[in-house]
């Protein structure tokens, strides 16, 4: 059966926090497993009657963090195209008219590879839990940039801290997808305060491989996780 892509990411999403997945024909529980592979890793849905669904996974799905909503609003109110920070991929934005706001609008971001999704709802409120955005850094270390290979940018940060070490670490695209900008992440981890290694999306297996080279035997949080 056709299903819309807002529908098919709320059952992926389901799938990832463990939560019941209802078919959306008989709405009974489906069983669901995932299937991984080099080539179209997938989740695979089975309703008890009958229903079978794929879901392509590229690499994985991700709930978009609310400062990283906070910039794809913005983006998608001043006509530009948000894309994944995962796989790139322009997005499909809906846009409705917000719930809190006379004069507003609601937006749902769901990217149509890896059925990541976010969604952010107006209020007219200051967001608390929203950071502001990064300022911009006068001096950026020289490793601060994506083109430049992760095993080069580990030398050039060689002879620094800990904290610098895991700022040349992180993809140094300071998409916030993982809440922060890339030296926040690193200082938050470095701090004790971030629990997650993780997070850096663009960075993917590679750059958590490192950070958690780099926290072995410092028995911060996120060494343990």
């Amino acid at each position: 059966m056709a299903m819309s892509l807002v529908e098919k990411s709320r059952l992926v999403s389901s799938f990832w926090k463990d939560a019941p997945a209802p078919c959306p024909k008989h709405a009974v529980p489906m069983r669901a497993f995932f299937v991984e592979r080099v080539y179209k890793p997938q989740i695979v849905m089975v309703c008890p009657k009958g229903e079978m669904f794929r879901f392509d996974q590229k690499p994985k799905q991700i709930e978009f963090s609310r400062p990283h909503l906070k910039t794809m609003a913005l983006d998608a109110q001043e006509r530009e195209s948000p894309s994944c920070p995962q796989d790139f991929t322009p997005l499909v934005v809906f846009r409705t008219p917000a719930k809190f706001l006379p004069v507003g609008w609601d937006y749902t971001f769901v990217c149509p590879t890896c059925l990541s999704f976010g969604q952010w709802v107006d209020t007219g409120r200051p967001e608390e839990d929203v950071t502001a955005a990064p300022k911009v850094k006068k001096e950026a270390p020289a490793f601060h940039d994506e083109t430049i290979p992760l095993p080069k940018r580990m030398e050039m940060a060689k002879d620094g801290d800990l904290k610098l070490k895991l700022y040349a670490a992180m993809a140094q695209t300071d998409c916030t997808a993982c809440g922060y900008d890339c030296e926040g992440y690193a200082a938050a981890i470095a701090a004790g305060t971030e629990k997650d290694p993780n997070l850096c999306v663009p960075g993917k297996e590679e750059t958590a491989r490192v950070v958690k080279d780099l926290l072995k035997g410092t028995g911060l949080p996120a060494a343990t996780a």
